[in-house]
């Protein structure tokens, strides 16, 4: 069954990316919840995006009427992320293509749904493990693994053994002060027909030179993730079936990213859903929900559980 990405189908329809395309999906392979319910917006410079960073409040105070007033300051940084392309080539051969119903054209859009999986699954892999070579994409942006880190907002290490751990998020989603996805402002999927004409040769052997003639489109978009503030992730990290969080320690999780504004989710694997399951004296329970994804919504108190498949279960050392 698959499912409607719906941020990412609203920003698609406004741009006019694929009006006669059919609805973008997630889980041809992979169930893929992140990006049913991260917020998504646009770069404020392109590729690039500005954003302020708070460290610090002012201190209000009361005075006396005639007295003076210390003067504050609001300790603000900007920062700057670059957004990172996501590109692969989409071809097939020449022949199949031209007996398509509909020829180059209708292929594509039938082809749309798998690109956009392939897009959302990779930012999702990205969104997680960042950078890091072994679970994440080694050219991507800082993902939830290192801000929970850097940020001292990984509220428990729980112990498990290497090769058999998993982690639970913990994001509070806003487009000012919470997590964010950037997407480039100009255009969201770049979709470039290097064959408008004619196909092009590929050679499918070196030894024999065997070669295949082809229709290609270049695919590609740009994404970051911004965190802005220690309240936008957290994380418990090192789970295993012998090390399962209690749940005041679920508990801990929800309120390290505790804000009025912005919406809170978390998010894990089957297999650490299934081990919070057991917990005594927890808070886990369905409820209803108006959602594109599914009408049982599973929950730890009031905040919802995403599962979602591209989170490992079999993380090791290398992600402390």
């Amino acid at each position: 069954m698959a499912t409607t990405l719906a941020n990412l189908q609203t920003l698609a329809a406004a741009w006019g990316v694929g009006t006669n395309q059919v609805p973008i999906v997630v889980d041809l392979i992979k169930r893929s919840g992140l990006l049913q319910t991260a917020t998504v917006a646009k770069a404020s410079h392109g590729i690039k995006h500005k954003y302020r960073i708070f460290n610090t409040l002012p201190t209000a105070v009361f005075r006396e009427i005639g007295s003076g007033i210390v003067p504050q300051k609001i300790d603000v940084n900007w920062a700057e992320i670059a957004l990172k392309e996501i590109a692969f080539d989409l071809f097939d051969d020449y022949q199949a293509i031209d007996q398509y119903p509909g020829g180059k054209d209708q292929w594509l859009v039938d082809n749309t749904p798998a690109v956009m999986a392939a897009i959302g699954n990779a930012v999702a892999k990205a969104v997680y493990y960042g950078y890091d070579p072994t679970f994440g994409m080694s050219k991507a942006f800082k993902g939830f693994h290192q801000y929970a880190k850097d940020l001292s907002n990984v509220t428990k290490q729980a112990g498990g053994a290497t090769g058999y751990r998993n982690t639970i998020f913990a994001v509070r989603w806003d487009e000012l002060d919470g997590a964010s996805l950037r997407v480039n402002n100009s255009e969201l999927i770049s979709v470039k027909d290097i064959t408008p004409t004619q196909p092009t040769v590929m050679v499918t052997n070196t030894t024999t030179n065997e070669q295949m003639n082809i229709y290609k489109w270049l695919i590609s978009s740009y994404f970051t993730l911004a965190v802005p503030s220690k309240k936008s992730v957290a994380a418990i990290t090192q789970i295993d079936s012998t090390h399962v969080p209690t749940a005041s320690e679920m508990d801990a999780l929800i309120d390290a990213v505790n804000a009025p504004s912005g919406n809170t989710f978390l998010y894990m694997n089957g297999t650490t859903k299934a081990l919070i399951n057991s917990l005594k004296g927890g808070k886990l329970n369905l409820f209803n929900g108006d959602t594109t994804y599914d009408q049982n919504l599973l929950a730890w108190g009031n905040t919802p559980i995403i599962i979602d498949d591209n989170l490992s279960n079999v993380e090791t050392t290398v992600l402390d």
